[in-house]
């Protein structure tokens, strides 16, 4: 399990500078910044403390897993999940910067506004192809990337390796309503356990207080 993906992923989801939920976890944002770049790991107790300060709770559930998938046909390497996941209305649909100040990705900086249909499926074509776990988890969700899926121009080797997950989340997303509305969640929401590995090397996994 990547516990700095998984501490990044709650943070924003809760709309929390750095800063911020440091203040709420009681510790210092050095130290949840050491947590985040993974420079530094907390112990299991350290991470539920932070994770239950961004409105979110850790439970054992099957893991969301992301695997590096290699480069090829002069395409480099990208980002697959295991399984689909979702997003709150209110980031789904929000306004975003691509790229942003940390990523290093060969597109003009410019606004999408998820909540248009065009938009939204330029950002998604842009993550997929150059995005990180953080930044997959950031801002697609499953449901909406399936509804837009055949709208997408991807590379084949994207496109055919992330064809089983939209199968999944077709499944998925006829059990579960897209979500129309952009407002925020009035449920606890769960932080799944992120495991980020390279496809070629599936040593050296690391855990949360382990």
């Amino acid at each position: 399990m990547s516990g700095h993906s998984l501490l990044v992923y709650a943070r924003r989801a809760a709309g929390l500078s750095q800063a911020a939920l440091a203040r709420l976890a009681g510790t210092s944002q050095p130290t949840l910044s050491a947590y985040e770049r993974g420079t530094k790991s907390p112990s299991l107790a350290v991470a539920d403390r932070i994770v239950e300060a961004a409105g979110h709770h850790l439970e054992a559930v099957s893991n969301l897993e992301f695997v590096e998938v290699p480069g090829q046909h002069g395409l480099h390497p990208f980002w697959l999940a295991n399984e689909p996941w979702r997003l709150d209305p209110e980031r789904a649909f929000s306004t975003v910067l691509l790229p942003g100040p940390e990523h290093q990705w060969p597109a003009p900086r410019r606004l999408y506004y998820l909540h248009e249909r065009e938009d939204r499926a330029r950002a998604y074509e842009l993550i997929l192809r150059e995005g990180s776990p953080t930044d997959l988890l950031d801002y697609i969700d499953a449901t909406l990337l399936v509804d837009i899926w055949k709208e997408l121009d991807l590379p084949g080797p994207i496109r055919r390796a992330w064809q089983p997950l939209i199968r999944k989340a077709l499944r998925t997303s006829r059990r579960r309503p897209v979500p129309r509305g952009a407002g925020p969640s009035t449920t606890p929401q769960r932080v799944r356990q992120v495991q980020v590995r390279n496809i070629r090397d599936t040593l050296g996994r690391e855990g949360v207080g382990e």
